[in-house]
């Protein structure tokens, strides 16, 4: 039986290298994984801004990023909790539960430049209707604008109301106008049955788009930097 025998010198030193890569791969692997995820949470804001109704910076600024390590080759970007508690019917839809105040619903009211309820104007037109204190920002609001010295008062009601064709009217604000008695018109109104929403933002879509797009230069771009520097 013929053997051959076969002995690699500096096997030691090629094992060395092969760890150094590997170290280093993972290294550039954390790197561009982190990388693509701020890719993507960079990107978010103009995606919003196409797909939903004029968010605001507070919701365009709500994201995060979770870099990657090299123990631990997971990157996760997503938003924050409070940006999250109202986004994620607009991603994935759903059923929202009011709470034990309601779902706020806008009727007779301006609302601001992003569509939203003005902080603080519940807690003012509450006042307003315990005590009728309405000032202009609030008559503005309301749409009424010029002169009223000789107009009806404005006159506020904040609570449910009741009587015939009232029977499935919510708590709400509303506003006692002119005329025969019991015509009210809804301001904001606490909807106690639920909301349905229909996805309307494709942040997953969008995101999926944005690593394909980003992953293969952010890698080879870490792993170009990481063996330059490799000790």
């Amino acid at each position: 039986m013929l053997k051959i025998s076969v002995k690699m010198v500096g096997l030691d030193a090629v094992k060395a290298r092969i760890a150094n890569l590997e170290k280093q791969t993972r290294f550039a692997t954390a790197v561009a994984l982190t990388r693509t995820a701020k890719a993507v949470k960079d990107a978010m804001p103009a995606v919003m801004e196409r797909e939903l109704d004029r968010p605001t910076s507070f919701t365009k600024r709500g994201m995060f990023v979770t870099p990657a390590r090299p123990g631990n080759l997971t990157a996760v970007v997503g938003f924050m909790d409070r940006q999250a508690g109202y986004l994620k019917y607009q991603i994935a839809g759903g059923t929202r539960a009011p709470t034990s105040r309601g779902i706020k619903l806008p009727g007779n009211i301006k609302l601001n430049s992003f569509g939203n309820i003005p902080k603080g104007l519940i807690d003012q037109l509450k006042q307003a209707a315990q005590d009728g204190s309405l000032s202009k920002s609030i008559t503005r609001r309301l749409g009424v604008t010029g002169r009223r010295k000789s107009a009806a008062p404005i006159e506020l009601f904040y609570g449910k109301p009741t009587g015939r064709g009232w029977e499935k009217a919510p708590m709400g604000i509303w506003r006692r106008m002119p005329g025969p008695p019991g015509k009210l018109i809804p301001v904001i109104v606490f909807e106690d049955t639920p909301a349905r929403y229909k996805p309307r933002f494709k942040f997953h879509e969008a995101a999926a788009t944005i690593v394909r797009r980003e992953w293969d230069r952010q890698f080879a771009a870490a792993f170009a930097e990481a063996m330059r520097t490799a000790r």
